[in-house]
């Protein structure tokens, strides 16, 4: 058997040959309103079989399981009749890979427990832990990767057998009925969110706090980045600034040859617009779908140092991507920049008129960036990340409190 925490680079984290490493519990929650979240760790569990885990989903029990695994605080608090944490209880390290930020849901991500491992899909987020909130020794940042481009057949396919269109799949809400929430706030909490909201609407998530701060502090109030006052207003602000982002892209969009999936878009006035609202559709039709667009439009959760998984999916399924600018696409992706944007209307449109007026250009570059990324950022490897933080989990403590 596979020790998890055996030594090896955390520059390039294999698992070295012998017996099946041991068994993963994955958890999911068939009533979470994002069933991509189930998809994404039944991918990453195909990753980890693939490397000689097995993957169960029966009851803990002690022994025989080398960690738990599961996606935004689902199962990290539950706990034994006497009060203590299950996974104390039983002895199974918990990596809990969050793709938000820690104001939703707040409460799982101070928990304070060496078997608990408060890990991020963002590295934006993980530096937030553990600056301001804390609880153990280290927080984990692991990208959610580029899986293997053989889930979307045989890809890339030629531009002749494609759609023609752009897909973009978003939920929205009507940011005016969000400020008039606002103004019924008391005063002192109006002003403060309206202020930070325009100081941060072209920021990203490490200016947040700040941003709020200073806004707070003009007005006698003085914040820490781990009371609940922050956090929550964080929360009120993180939330406003992405349906505030995602309704000017879709409104500048409604010329373009764009399918949008999601809800919340019934504000907007669709009548003779290029653009289709076609609402929901479950996560496994999107990624049958993908493969057939000429390009797949994204935003970023506001972060800086990584991208949505929805560009890495586009990369594996040979779509072009087209999103926000940060710093991790033009270190990373700069031949995909012709195609990022900045949230002003004259940016949106210049990056979706340059992927349309040459495809094939664009499906070039998105496929050299798909071979330049596809090791050092695939789903597989961010998979033998976990197993090599797991290793870790005795260290995964404060030294002093």
């Amino acid at each position: 058997m596979i020790d998890p925490g055996s030594a090896a680079s955390l520059d390039e984290p294999p698992l070295h040959g012998g017996d099946v490493p041991g068994k993963v519990l994955i958890l999911r929650w068939g009533g979470s309103a994002y069933d991509s979240l189930g998809g994404l760790l039944e991918l990453t569990g195909r990753e980890l079989a693939a490397d000689g885990f097995e993957r169960l989903g029966a009851e803990v029990a002690r022994g025989g399981y080398a960690f738990a695994l599961t996606m935004s605080g689902i199962g990290t608090d539950f706990r034994m009749p006497d009060g203590r944490l299950l996974w104390e209880a039983v002895q199974v390290p918990m990596f809990n890979w969050c793709c938000d930020h820690p104001c939703y849901f707040p409460t799982r991500h101070v928990i304070r427990s060496s078997y608990l491992l408060h890990g991020y899909v963002f590295p934006d987020h993980a530096d937030y832990n553990i600056r301001h909130l804390n609880p153990n020794g280290a927080a984990y940042a692991v990208h959610m990767g580029i899986p293997p481009r053989g889930i979307f057949g045989d890809v890339p396919l030629p531009l002749a057998s494609r759609n023609g269109r752009i897909v973009f799949s978003k939920s929205g809400k009507n940011t005016n009925e969000i400020e008039e929430a606002w103004r019924r706030r008391m005063p002192l909490v109006r002003d403060i969110l309206f202020e930070a909201a325009e100081t941060l609407f072209h920021r990203n998530t490490a200016d947040f706090l700040p941003g709020l701060q200073q806004a707070a502090e003009r007005r006698g109030l003085h914040l820490s980045g781990n009371s609940d006052l922050a956090i929550a207003l964080l929360l009120d602000l993180d939330a406003y600034v992405r349906f505030r982002r995602a309704e000017m892209l879709v409104r500048t969009l409604l010329r373009y040859p764009v399918d949008v999936y999601g809800r919340g878009w019934d504000h907007i006035g669709w009548d003779g617009a290029s653009a289709r609202l076609l609402g929901p559709a479950p996560w496994a039709d999107m990624l049958r779908q993908l493969p057939q667009y000429l390009g797949c439009l994204s935003m970023n959760p506001l972060v800086d140092l990584s991208t949505h998984d929805r560009v890495f999916f586009a990369l594996a399924a040979g779509v072009p991507a087209s999103s926000d600018s940060n710093e991790f696409s033009r270190s990373h992706m700069p031949e995909m920049e012709p195609y990022a944007f900045a949230f002003t209307r004259e940016r949106i449109e210049q990056a979706i008129d340059a992927l349309l007026s040459d495809p094939q250009a664009a499906l070039e570059r998105s496929e050299a960036t798909w071979q330049t990324l596809s090791e050092r950022f695939s789903m597989r490897y961010s998979a033998r990340q976990i197993v090599q933080f797991i290793g870790l989990r005795s260290g995964n403590v404060r030294t002093a409190n």
